[in-house]
């Protein structure tokens, strides 16, 4: 839901009747986000154990029918039920989506427009979740009969764009990504950890000062509503991105799109969509005398089938009539279907419009304006514009029935496909499901998966190649044959396959740098600089790349450059050793740096960083690396003309070999 304006229609102010939509419970606990804090509490607990992560992933599956799809169908039914909001919104119910319709099938033949979209889906994802949070909240405060106050309005609202902004710098910091389809813009580490932390400081002070105005004018029980929403904006951006930032929590880029949040999300959509849907009828200024009541099992029914349709049967065309990837045609209409929401959602959910805002509000208007009662009153249901399936004939009602009988079989088909493609999944189920739907690639790769961790991996090795055969962009078919490979010893193949990996994908990181490994494992020293130096354009401050591009320059005969890009890693390490997991490469590349400095002839500079390669080892208790730095120090105090200190580094060298010596 979008911000909605700044001031109220001109015919919306009076009073509110009451605050709440529902009741206080409901519009707490759904609207408002009260669940936030127990529900994600119990996914991430439960996600701690790989089998009840996997169930659930079938759980937020399933919910997805119920919830996540259905709140979809609520934007069109709001754009499209009537012959008025369809013509009132002609440029988004028909120009948009035609468009958007024709980019699913381009996106469909020109795969390398996949990460693209992905990335413009789940980058729009959060900021999407925000304009609805803030939206409520002024929704809240409006019906609670708080005065116009632009300046609260605006603190509030810059509030929730800095929550989204420490989320956006999270999700497109310069960190491996887990999703090969999402293109991150990999900010550098200090400008992103600057963004984070000055985004959520600014979120507590613009927030805080916002309700600090509005205590002014609105009891304490009126601001509870938007208070909770604020809390909620801080749990699903700023927690998660502080905890992934500083706690180690790693989070996918996919966060918003799946799960526990997508969940909450939709089911805070459909909460205020029905409310709308169930005061729009009961409005005389809406419904003619011959319009059925509302009824939420209906209004409810036809969400879900109308989400089943516009998620399920595309994909399954796509797979299973044409051939294609079923996986990668899924993501390809969920993100599509996502962003046509976002964008028709922009433009139907705003309080701007005068019925819209009585109709939410609680305003007790006359009615409409002329111009808006004449749109409205003619068309009031969809069978005047969507044609005779949905008129009152007896074939057309039959018809209906029918069709949404199959959308749902084909539901619960879609459901036991990816059940039957789990982790969880029998052998037997994986066969049934590679036979409904050969495109899937799902039952190859959880049997290689099977196999490969069997240690069975020539047999995984072949599926994949079968599947990568059928599907070649299958990016974690091709990462787990590139891994069987090269723990076949095979090194020659290897680098054979990641080298066609890099011609079938976008620049990858992870591609790139297993090719500049294997390169320099196969003794191509020249071939594995190039390809650090393209790993490091693609992540410029992935501190373990120069030490790594030092080593292969050093290999390839070029010691003065080798210097240069040891001497950046082990600077930015210095600068930020949190990583333990470098510590060696570091000290490794203190005595390799020190010894290149000795031969450059900068006998002080070496002699500085022996010396600083053995303190921080000692400190770290590796002292057989620091036996090594204090020996090398002692070479070069001697070449210095020390042989006083020479002869002191030498006895703390011993002692330092016997400390790696004791058990």
């Amino acid at each position: 839901m979008p911000v909605p304006a700044s001031a109220p229609p001109a015919a919306a102010t009076a009073a509110s009747p009451r605050p709440w939509l529902f009741n206080a419970p409901l519009d707490l606990l759904v609207g408002c986000g009260a669940w936030s804090l127990p529900f994600l509490a119990l996914v991430f607990w439960l996600q701690r154990d790989p089998a009840a992560a996997a169930s659930l992933g079938l759980a937020f599956y399933a919910l997805g029918l119920f919830c996540n799809n259905p709140h979809y169908m609520a934007t069109l039914h709001r754009a499209y039920h009537t012959a008025g909001d369809f013509a009132k919104y002609r440029f988004f119910t028909v120009y948009v989506t035609a468009l958007l319709a024709l980019v699913v099938v381009l996106v469909h033949f020109a795969p390398g427009l996949v990460p693209w979209v992905v990335t413009l889906y789940l980058t729009w994802s959060p900021w999407h979740y925000t304009g609805q949070n803030f939206g409520i909240a002024q929704l809240l405060l409006r019906r609670a009969g708080a005065p116009a106050d632009p300046a609260a309005r605006a603190l509030l609202h810059g509030g929730y764009v800095a929550a989204f902004i420490v989320w956006a710098a999270t999700l497109h910091a310069d960190r491996p990504s887990g999703d090969p389809s999402f293109l991150s813009l990999g900010l550098p580490d200090r400008l992103a950890t600057a963004l984070q932390l000055g985004g959520a400081l600014a979120f507590v002070g613009l927030s805080a000062a916002a309700f600090l105005r509005l205590a002014r004018t609105l009891p304490a029980r009126a601001l509870a509503g938007p208070l909770l929403l604020t809390v909620t904006q801080a749990l699903w951006f700023v927690g998660p991105a502080l905890a992934t930032r500083f706690g180690g929590l790693d989070l996918p880029a996919s966060y918003f799109s799946a799960g526990a949040l997508a969940f909450m999300h939709c089911a805070q959509y459909l909460w205020i969509t029905t409310y709308y849907a169930r005061r729009e009828r009961a409005s005389p200024t809406v419904a003619a005398p011959t319009t059925p009541r509302f009824s939420f099992f209906r209004y409810y029914g036809l969400l879900v089938v109308g989400g089943i349709a516009l998620f399920i049967p595309g994909p399954w065309i796509a797979s299973r009539v044409l051939g294609h990837d079923f996986v990668d045609s899924f993501v390809i209409f969920m993100a599509l279907v996502n962003l046509h929401h976002f964008i028709l959602d922009g433009a139907v959910w705003k309080l701007r419009d005068g019925r819209l805002a009585r109709l939410l509000l609680g305003r007790r208007d006359p009615g409409d304006t002329p111009a808006e009662a004449a749109l409205h009153a003619a068309d009031t249901t969809p069978r005047h514009h969507l044609g005779w399936l949905f008129g009152p004939a007896r074939a057309a009602r039959a018809t209906r029935l029918a069709l949404a009988a199959l959308l749902l079989a084909l539901a619960a088909l879609d459901q036991w496909q990816y059940a039957a493609t789990t982790r969880l999944a029998s052998d037997a189920a994986l066969d049934r499901a590679a036979a409904l739907n050969p495109a899937d690639p799902r039952p190859a790769y959880r049997r290689a998966q099977r196999l490969a961790a069997a240690g069975r991996n020539d047999e995984a090795a072949a599926i994949l190649r079968d599947l990568i055969e059928r599907h070649p962009r299958n990016a974690p078919a091709q990462h787990l044959l590139g891994e069987l490979i090269f723990r076949s010893g095979d090194l020659e193949a290897a680098l054979a396959h990641y080298d066609r990996m890099a011609g079938l994908f976008r620049p990858d990181l992870a591609i790139a740098t297993n090719r500049a490994l294997l390169a320099a494992d196969t003794g191509r020293p020249v071939q594995a600089a190039e390809r650090f130096t393209e790993a490091l354009r693609l992540a410029p401050h992935r501190t373990e790349l120069h030490a790594l591009l030092g080593d292969a320059l050093l290999a390839a005969g070029r010691p003065d450059e080798a210097r240069r890009q040891l001497e950046l890693f082990c600077t930015l390490y210095e600068t930020d050793a949190r990583d333990d997991t470098l510590l060696d490469r570091y000290l490794a590349a203190g005595l390799t740096l020190g010894q290149l400095l000795r031969e450059a002839g900068d006998l002080p500079a070496a002699a500085a960083r022996l010396q600083r390669t053995a303190d921080v080892a000692a400190t770290r208790h590796r002292f057989a690396p620091a036996a090594a730095a204090l020996n090398r120090l002692a070479d070069v105090q001697q070449a210095r003309g020390d042989p006083a200190a020479a002869t002191a580094t030498r006895a703390l060298a011993a002692r330092a070999e016997g400390y790696a010596r004791a058990p």
